[in-house]
Formats: C-alpha cells, sequence, structure tokens
C-alpha cells in the first residue's frame, strides 16, 4: 500500500521545467542538447581582451582542456603565465616554477560562468540571463544571453557563435569597452590526455 502511493505520488508531482521553455524551439532543444553532452575537449584558442585604456586589444593565445570528471584547465602559451584550474575544489593557479595559489572569489565566479558556456549549461546560464538563439540557412547560429534586471552577474551580456555541432566564438562584455572575445580553433573531441598531462593541467 505505501509503495503503491509513493508511486502515485511520484506521478502528481510536477515535471521540473526545461530551462528557457518559452525562448527555445524544439530544434534548438535538440541541438543544444547535442552540444551539452559530456565530453572531454580540447581546443587552442585566441583571447583578445577589449579595455578602455587601450586602443587595440591584448591578444593572448593558449588551450582550453575539458575534462568530465576533473573540470576546466587553461593554459597560455605567453612566458610565466600561469595554469588556470577550475574545479570541485574551487579556481586554481598554478605558475610554471611550481607555485600555487587560490585565486580570488570573484575571479572564480567568471570563471565559472565561462565554463557554463563552453558546457552549454542552461540551467547555470538562465539564472541570471535572458536568451535569444538566432541561426542561419548555412548552419551559423548564435545564442544571445543578457542580463537580467535582478541578476547580480558581473557581465552585462554573453555571446556564443558557432557552425553547426561545433563552438567557435565566445564573447563576454561588461561594457562596449570592457570585453573579451574568444576565438575557437578546431575542437579535438575526447583526446587522449596523458599522465603527464593530467598531473599539468588539472589536479
Amino acid at each position: 500500500m505505501i509503495f503503491r502511493l509513493f508511486i502515485l505520488l511520484l506521478f502528481a508531482l510536477p515535471a521540473a521545467a526545461e530551462p528557457y521553455q518559452a525562448a527555445l524551439t524544439a530544434p534548438w532543444r535538440a541541438r543544444i542538447a547535442d552540444l551539452a553532452k559530456p565530453q572531454t575537449v580540447s581546443a587552442a584558442f585566441t583571447e583578445s581582451r577589449y579595455t578602455p585604456l587601450k586602443k587595440k586589444p591584448v591578444i593572448v593565445t593558449g588551450t582550453v582542456r575539458i575534462d568530465r570528471a576533473r573540470g576546466l584547465s587553461l593554459s597560455y602559451d605567453q612566458p610565466r603565465a600561469p595554469v588556470v584550474i577550475l574545479d570541485a575544489r574551487g579556481l586554481l593557479l598554478r605558475h610554471p616554477d611550481g607555485r600555487e595559489q587560490t585565486a580570488p572569489p570573484e575571479a572564480e565566479t567568471d570563471l565559472r560562468l565561462l565554463h557554463a558556456l563552453f558546457a552549454f549549461n542552461l540551467v547555470t546560464l538562465e539564472k541570471s540571463y535572458a536568451l535569444t538563439p538566432t541561426g542561419s540557412p548555412n548552419g551559423a547560429w548564435a545564442l544571445g544571453f543578457t542580463r537580467g534586471a535582478d541578476s547580480t552577474a558581473s557581465y552585462r551580456e554573453l555571446i556564443l557563435v558557432g557552425e553547426a555541432t561545433r563552438l567557435t566564438a565566445i564573447t563576454l562584455t561588461k561594457t562596449p569597452n570592457l570585453r573579451t572575445e574568444i576565438t575557437l580553433a578546431v575542437t579535438q573531441v575526447d583526446p587522449v590526455f596523458t599522465a603527464a598531462d593530467l598531473a599539468r593541467y588539472f589536479r
């Protein structure tokens, strides 16, 4: 009797609403579900940082690595740049000399947002941003996220750009003159990270 009552209560509970229910059509949901599948990935990137103090952006290059279990890692090509590691324990900076340091909370918050964009984690993004998707007949698409009026997120606007099932660019904007544009090279899906790679780029 108790088991039967439990089953009745289970079916009586409302199903959890999918994120951005009103903004996304069925084809868009199918595309994002495909993009959001958990994967181990690696991709070279070019990052252009625009600030009000410089006429030209500061441009850096590097590699992003995402491991299903270990989190996200950013390694920059510039000399003395630390490896940036984000996982369940927080944000860690690992310097070339082996020294490690934790990062301030606001830096971790911003990087977790970037991780949500890489992973197409709409549940996290919906808490702070409205979504506007756009597509074209040739398969190019864009997802624009605009900060809600009640949100305390530091970025005003986020944009994901891609082709078919590949993410090609991310833009994070705080103000028109303060933004970061990330362009991604072809992503390697399920690359083999060696033991040395895991020790160097994750923890």
